[in-house]
């Protein structure tokens, strides 16, 4: 089981993608990396039947997310028992850490990135699912600059319920990936990039640059409280500039709100002047997988995760 591949933007994965989340479950096949997405499902989940975080029970309702998650599966109607599982962000931890240096051999570093995490994430790091992926080394040009990793955990018990009721309806979870973190991979791989994923309660922000992750941070939101949201855009947007040195001229918006809807937000406490984009548009799907009961933006984790 691996939360996400070697590389955010070149490892194959499979050729099948299923996001759960709270709304509803999202699912999609492509014949390859290039190819938009030929085939296209959604099935809307009752307010409530999912709640999504670090503990279970994750699904309120088993039985009826396992038929709404089927329906899903069975509609894409693609051949392959492979495939990529998309969870929600709230139900594991992503974070970057620093380390002086680090061993060479991967199976090395796993115990100290486990090591570091137990002081920062709320769950038991020894059994929980953990993936790393190495970012930036020390080389000449970099100096003493210190070797940075991203690491996803995720609590045992949540791992095992998300993959139980995936391989009951006979699937396999070949790779688990928070929704962000797949959402990435649909980004273009050159120039530096702010995306802004929204959840149901929570929003993801992330920066990068030619395919480099460099920020990823994320922050809970109330609906009653709208500027919570808008402040964290602002925090994002501020970073972005002060440490790439230029100017930001778009953001690309990704998960459950449309541009249009988080304008809504950003605009709180005046006018928003950065132009808001969303990720993917109808050039994602091919006339016959065209979704028509949510936005093209929802799919945007699944494509991000058929990219990768």
């Amino acid at each position: 089981m691996r939360l996400f591949p070697t590389s955010l933007q070149s490892a194959a994965r499979p050729r099948l993608a299923c996001e759960i989340a709270p709304d509803g479950i999202l699912a999609a096949g492509s014949p390859s990396m290039e190819s938009p997405l030929s085939a296209t499902a959604f099935v809307p989940l009752q307010e409530g039947m999912i709640a999504a975080g670090l503990t279970t029970p994750v699904f309120l309702d088993r039985d009826a997310a396992f038929t709404s998650l089927k329906s899903a599966l069975d509609a894409v109607e693609m051949r392959g028992r492979n495939w990529t599982l998309i969870l929600p962000d709230a139900c594991t931890r992503v974070l970057l850490l620093d380390f002086d240096t680090l061993p060479t051999k991967s199976h090395e570093v796993l115990p100290l990135v486990r090591f570091r995490l137990r002081r920062l994430v709320p769950f038991d790091v020894d059994t929980a699912a953990v993936s790393f992926q190495l970012l930036k080394s020390s080389s000449p040009d970099n100096g003493n600059a210190p070797v940075q990793v991203i690491a996803a955990a995720m609590p045992a018990e949540v791992r095992v319920e998300f993959e139980s009721l995936m391989r009951s309806a006979e699937r396999e979870p070949g790779i688990l990936l928070p929704a962000t973190l797949a959402a990435l991979a649909a980004l273009p791989d050159t120039g530096s990039h702010l995306l802004v994923h929204t959840g149901l309660h929570s929003m993801t922000t992330a920066i990068t640059r030619d395919g480099e992750l460099i920020l990823y941070r994320r922050t809970e939101h109330s609906e009653t409280e709208p500027g919570e949201m808008a402040q964290a855009v602002l925090v994002a947007a501020a970073y972005y500039e002060d440490t790439l040195h230029t100017q930001l001229e778009e953001v690309w918006v990704a998960g459950f709100e449309t541009p249009e809807q988080l304008r809504t937000h950003l605009e709180v406490d005046g006018a928003w002047q950065i132009p808001l984009r969303s990720l993917v548009n109808s050039e994602a799907f091919s006339a016959q997988a065209m979704p028509g009961k949510v936005a093209a933006s929802r799919f945007t984790s699944v494509v991000g995760a058929l990219r990768g």
